[in-house]
């Protein structure tokens, strides 16, 4: 049961990330504002995950994963109905906070009824599953967006989390952390969440030329200082979200930076080749699932099969190794004709996955391994906590990258084109590929190819530009990688402790 939680949660990023461009035409929303259908959910399991374990230690691991199920169901249902984006991101945003009421709970729930050899096999099966759920996401969503509508995406959760609480109610026994505090690290939630969204805010209002850009400057601003008032505030608060003791642990501080990165990247890609294939390659969603199906499953694969190599390799070389891996699939895929079509993608698509999936498995193991077996609860929300952190703003650092660069490299190639304001706005919204012939007002039929020819241009070049700006995370993570394990608190080789991955 707890592996169905999993896979929900694991999946739920992966189908909606191909269902973006359909519901932005549904929702009459722009390319830059499809980035909260994500980072909505993101920002608030990044926010939250933490203090989400340590309400489930106190109140009770069963108690917060049948409230986490409620909730996601009810976020669920909110979102399938939602007759406007505003609304869909609240949804989302509850579907973030129920997930991280379930993510620990169920983690805890597994860690106690286990032990040993069956613990470590019961978090592999976890990772599996997950791996699966993320790997069929895209599949699964493509063909409820094209055959059936992109609300079913999530209405589709109502009857599996209908399975979840029958099952916990009936058959898991409540459990409590003995001696648990029950001080919530509520400022350390309110802080880190106000100075994500700030950020997010601001890289969105960066993005839109026509807002001004004072506003997005001072947001961003705001969000460094709240960022400054967080480090403060968890300084000075017991039980804060963000360990101090564990912090000071370098291999784990490394693991926690690392994870920041890769998250930022890799989500960053999922997000921008999703559309990629929609409007350059003019993919409905079920193909575009499909496109995406060989890097989910590697992902997976791979991600569960570095865990048991550490016992044979180095973690060192394994964790540079997927670095390698990703940095080249980034580069190659940046520097592929758009002529070559998804043939030509196949081959980077798989190397990127090959270095996402040991990089999230390997980071882990590497944190855990530095601190105490009784610390690995809330060390494997905090590893979560800059995960997510980075995805969410990876994604909107995506779409503001790319919204800039095609904007720029549009207004170039149209400069001799007599087009309108609201014509030239119409080419930067969801399914503009789909619309391009309906810019035909005082156009002859050579200007609007010429119209058509500007807006794939500009979308390649958008498209390999973010990549090749990215190029240098996997980088910076290889470094990270060296030198947490040159420390004395490094990792040393051993029964891997890995979480869902």
């Amino acid at each position: 049961m707890i592996a169905v939680v999993f896979a929900i949660l694991n999946a739920d990023i992966t189908t909606v990330n191909v269902a973006l461009v359909t519901l932005g035409k549904d929702l009459h929303a722009d390319l830059g504002d499809l980035q909260w259908g994500l980072n909505s959910y993101m920002l608030a399991f990044a926010a939250l995950i933490v203090a989400a374990g340590r309400v489930a230690d106190v109140f009770g691991r069963r108690r917060c994963l049948l409230a986490g199920a409620i909730l996601f169901a009810v976020a669920s249902l909110f979102c399938g109905i939602a007759p406007t984006l505003l609304l869909l991101v609240i949804g989302r945003v509850l579907q973030g906070a129920a997930g991280a009421l379930m993510v620990p709970a169920g983690m805890a729930i597994i860690s106690n009824a286990y032990d040993g050899e069956q613990r470590a096999f019961a978090l592999g099966t976890l990772v599996g599953v997950s791996g699966v759920a993320q790997s069929m996401g895209p599949l699964l969503g493509g063909f409820l967006t094209a055959e059936v509508s992109w609300r079913w995406v999530f209405l589709m959760n109502l009857p599996l989390v209908a399975v979840i609480m029958i099952v916990t109610v009936r058959s898991i026994q409540e459990s409590h952390a003995e001696n648990a505090s029950h001080r919530i690290d509520v400022a350390g939630v309110l802080t880190l969440a106000a100075a994500l969204t700030s950020l997010l805010l601001g890289l969105d209002a960066a993005e839109d030329p026509d807002k001004d850009q004072m506003v997005a400057f001072g947001l961003i601003a705001l969000s460094l200082v709240l960022f400054v008032i967080f480090a403060l505030v968890e300084r000075h608060t017991d039980n804060a979200i963000l360990d101090g003791k564990l912090i000071r642990l370098p291999a784990f501080l490394c693991s926690c930076v690392a994870s920041f990165l890769l998250g930022f990247v890799f989500f960053l890609f999922l997000f921008i080749t999703a559309v990629y294939l929609q409007e350059r390659l003019g993919y409905n969603a079920l193909t575009a699932g499909i496109a995406l199906a060989p890097l989910s499953f590697v992902l997976a694969v791979t991600g569960v099969m570095s865990g048991r190599l550490t016992s044979r390799f180095p973690l060192r070389t394994l964790l540079i190794m997927s670095c390698i891996f990703l940095a080249a699939g980034l580069a190659i895929l940046s520097l592929v004709p758009a002529s070559y079509g998804y043939i030509g993608m196949v081959f980077p698509f798989l190397l990127v996955a090959a270095g996402v999936g040991p990089g999230f498995t390997l980071l882990n193991t590497a944190g855990l391994a530095a601190i105490p077996p009784e610390r690995s609860g809330q060390a494997t929300g905090m590893i979560y906590m800059f995960r997510f952190a980075g995805g969410a703003i990876g994604v909107s650092a995506a779409s503001a990258l790319h919204s800039s660069l095609f904007h720029r490299q549009l207004v170039f190639r149209l400069s001799e084109t007599p087009l309108s304001f609201a014509q030239q706005k119409l080419l930067e919204q969801p399914g503009a590929a789909e619309r391009i012939g309906q810019i035909d007002s005082g156009l002859v039929a050579s200007q609007v190819e010429q119209v058509r020819q500007a807006f794939y241009e500009s979308f390649v070049a958008a498209f390999t530009g973010t990549l090749r700006l990215n190029v240098i995370l996997p980088i910076a993570i290889a470094i990270l990688a060296m030198m947490l394990l040159e420390k004395k608190e490094g990792i040393k080789n051993g029964p891997s402790r890995d979480v869902v991955g």
